[in-house]
């Protein structure tokens, strides 16, 4: 088990590499494909109509795309570093989590910080949600700035052996660089998303071609950050929870402490998120208005099932 979970990690890895290149890439694509078959000039030749070349095509597709990133890439990029560098604060408003202190709750620290001791990993963060509800998620930028966050009902409801299997699970998440694709996806998507909102409700009073286009760019943006990058992250999401459940296991030698726990956590997983793009960062999904097919987490039977193997 333990050379199938080192290969899954670094599949991961390379994954989320990948996909943060690729995200921006599939952006300039769209755009170039859109202005490619929407960029026909005609002319009259000979007392007959002409339309442009498809080199032609090709130079003003390219020309439009560059000029439109040029003004748009600057304020994606500068909206994204604000994000990124505050992604704390964001993370936490979405969630309603809030640091807390060894003297709040001296057991769950006890109990995450003995899990990475013996382990020799890095000590995180610890926050909170004020929900009886029970749920957890981890949030990572750099080793000094990782967190794991929990809710005062799971605290409440779990054994210290569960609440240690969840806290491997996030751990698992934070070693993987699962939670900055999470992070990254949240943050591109809703940059995308608003922008396209932005030019989509824009309007000019100028009749010229290049006016004409804003909004349907901005149909574009919405459709490529409401449904195309939504399921890139679905194709690697739900593995990523099973290498976080499995991984917890090799963490704390007891998987029937991680299978108890999801089984406690499904009864009450909801979390009130005001961005629902978070609810891939928790340890089972908070939402319960989402069809299976959207769910970025396997179905906890699955879940249990693929631990009982181990």
């Amino acid at each position: 088990m333990a050379i199938w979970i080192q290969h899954g990690i670094w599949s991961n890895r390379f994954k989320t590499a990948l996909l943060v290149a690729l995200f921006p890439v599939i952006l300039w694509i769209a755009v170039f494909l859109f202005f490619y078959w929407t960029t026909w000039s005609y002319e009259t030749v000979n007392g007959r109509i002409a339309t442009s070349t498809g080199n032609e095509r090709l130079t003003e597709a390219a020309y439009l795309t560059w000029e439109l990133f040029s003004i748009l890439g600057p304020v994606l990029i500068i909206w994204l570093l604000i994000s990124f560098f505050y992604e704390r604060k964001i993370l936490f408003h979405f969630t309603g989590a809030r640091p807390i202190t060894r003297k709040e709750n001296p057991m769950i620290y006890n109990i995450v910080e003995n899990l990475c001791i013996s382990r020799w990993l890095p000590v995180p963060h610890i926050g909170i949600i004020e929900e009886p509800w029970m749920n957890a998620f981890a949030l990572w930028r750099r080793e000094k700035d990782s967190w794991i966050c929990f809710t005062q009902g799971l605290i409440d409801n779990l054994e210290p052996k569960e609440i240690e299997a969840v806290a491997g699970h996030e751990l698992t998440h934070i070693m993987n660089k699962d939670t900055l694709l999470m992070l990254v996806m949240v943050l591109y998507i809703g940059a995308i998303t608003t922008i396209g909102q932005i030019l989509l409700r824009s309007s000019s009073s100028s009749s010229s071609k290049k006016s004409g286009w804003i909004p349907i760019i901005g149909l574009i943006f919405i459709i490529i950050g409401y449904a195309f990058y939504p399921l890139i992250r679905l194709a690697v999401s739900r593995r990523r929870e099973y290498l976080a459940d499995a991984w917890s296991v090799m963490l704390t030698k007891d998987n029937q402490a991680m299978i108890s726990a999801l089984r406690k956590i499904s009864k009450k997983p909801e979390v009130y998120v005001s961005n629902t793009q978070v609810a891939a960062l928790f340890t089972v999904n908070p939402l319960d208005d989402i069809l299976e097919i959207f769910q970025t987490h396997p179905s906890i039977e699955n879940r249990i099932k693929a631990l009982e193997s181990y």
